[in-house]
């Protein structure tokens, strides 16, 4: 089997892993894994974004990300505002709940994440984070 094939697969494996993962994870706060996402962009963009840039970032269409909003919105996680200069657009903020649901999600990642790739060591992991970002083109960390 061609080698490439071969990796494209494995990452599937490993998106799907990760997703279920995430899903069973954030479930003890009360949040599926689209709404964890949205509030942890919404905290790296300093607790305000546009509607649209949000799902752009997430790279979901907005209906997906309209879903995921309403529910925060209406639990408190966020509120959303028409924008001043434009009333088509929806500015989207983060309220203090919203942020003590930032840091029960960090803390669950980092449990995640030990537990997926607990039996690689520090060099292995370093390895696969340079290979995977000359994929994705990214230089640092971007939360998805």
């Amino acid at each position: 089997m061609d080698n490439s094939l071969t990796l494209f697969d494995l990452l599937g494996v490993l998106a799907r892993r990760r997703y279920l993962a995430a899903e069973r994870g954030f479930s003890a706060v009360d949040l599926n894994h689209t709404e964890a996402r949205l509030l942890t962009l919404l905290n790296l963009q300093k607790g305000s974004i546009t509607q649209d840039e949000l799902s752009s970032l997430l790279l979901v269409d907005r209906s997906n990300a309209g879903r995921g909003l309403k529910s925060l919105e209406k639990r408190g996680y966020i509120h959303r505002q028409k924008d001043g200069a434009d009333k088509r657009t929806n500015l989207v903020h983060i309220t203090p709940k919203g942020r003590q649901a930032v840091k029960a999600i960090s803390e669950i990642k980092t449990a995640m994440a030990h537990s997926f790739f607990g039996d690689l060591n520090e060099d292995e992991i370093s390895d696969a984070i340079q290979l995977l970002r000359k994929v994705v083109k990214i230089e640092g960390p971007r939360d998805q």
